[in-house]
């Protein structure tokens, strides 16, 4: 991984990874989710292309994200490139991961936000399975322009200046409104799926352990649907995007946990 060019992704509905999938298959480079890859020496270099693709929370990034990238060392002379799934803007992040590398003296050479399905269903009713069709095959297009633009290291990182950060600031009560009906049959899927481990089974029942990302992945991809959150969540659809499957989001290494503070 040191020395080749790699695309490290993080995702909970799936959106992130299918993007990061495209730009793989485009640009011909190898994925690596970022909750599954402890950092461990240096990486990228001259001619080497080191990417991130993630989804954009409250205009900033994911906290697994933002320790990756503190924690990862990268060459000086490496083509950096973001890519910000959003279901509104994504300017924000993108401006934030610019300046997590500016505090490690690196830059980031490309930046580009990519409208998604709407998928946050604690706040509203997620996409359905039209309109997320109609707009991932839009998407298709739109990700191989920006493969291209990569390839040919296009210098193109420019950002609005801002940034929000009222999603973390209480982290611990993040996992407080969640609950689970009597139809949950204690597969694990939740757990297994859950990119920071945030979720175990006690008692064949799923309990929240204080460090959520609120990705969704969890109430999403729960496959008899009994996992809510608060009152609202029980008349919404859920969504998952239609071209990722659960096995592909299923971690495989359970000694990483990137969680940051």
């Amino acid at each position: 991984m040191n020395n080749q060019s790699t695309i490290f992704w993080f995702s909970g509905t799936g959106n992130s990874l299918y993007a990061a999938r495209k730009l793989s298959q485009e640009l011909d480079i190898a994925l690596t989710q970022i909750t599954e890859a402890a950092p461990s020496g240096a990486v990228g270099g001259n001619g080497v292309k080191v990417g991130f693709v993630f989804p954009s929370y409250y205009l900033n990034l994911p906290r697994a994200v933002r320790t990756f990238v503190e924690k990862l060392e990268i060459k000086p002379d490496t083509y950096i490139f973001s890519v910000v799934t959003m279901g509104g803007v994504g300017h924000g992040s993108i401006t934030a991961m610019n300046r997590a590398l500016k505090n490690k003296g690196l830059n980031l050479n490309y930046g580009k936000g990519i409208k998604m399905p709407d998928n946050y269903v604690l706040l509203y009713n997620p996409a359905d399975s039209v309109a997320s069709e109609t707009l991932l095959n839009k998407n298709d297009t739109q990700l191989r322009k920006i493969a291209a633009e990569i390839k040919s290291e296009k210098q193109a990182a420019g950002a609005l200046p801002f940034i929000m950060n009222n999603l973390y600031k209480k982290i611990e009560r993040l996992d407080d409104k969640f609950t689970v009906s009597e139809g949950c049959t204690g597969c694990g899927l939740c757990e297994n799926i859950c990119p920071v481990r945030n979720i175990r089974l006690e008692a064949g029942k799923p309990v929240w352990k204080k460090h959520c990302e609120h990705c969704v992945a969890c109430i999403s991809w729960c496959p008899v649907k009994a996992i809510e959150y608060g009152d609202k969540t029980q008349s919404r659809r859920r969504y998952r995007n239609p071209r990722i499957k659960a096995a592909d989001l299923k971690r495989k290494n359970d000694e990483v946990l990137l969680t940051g503070k």
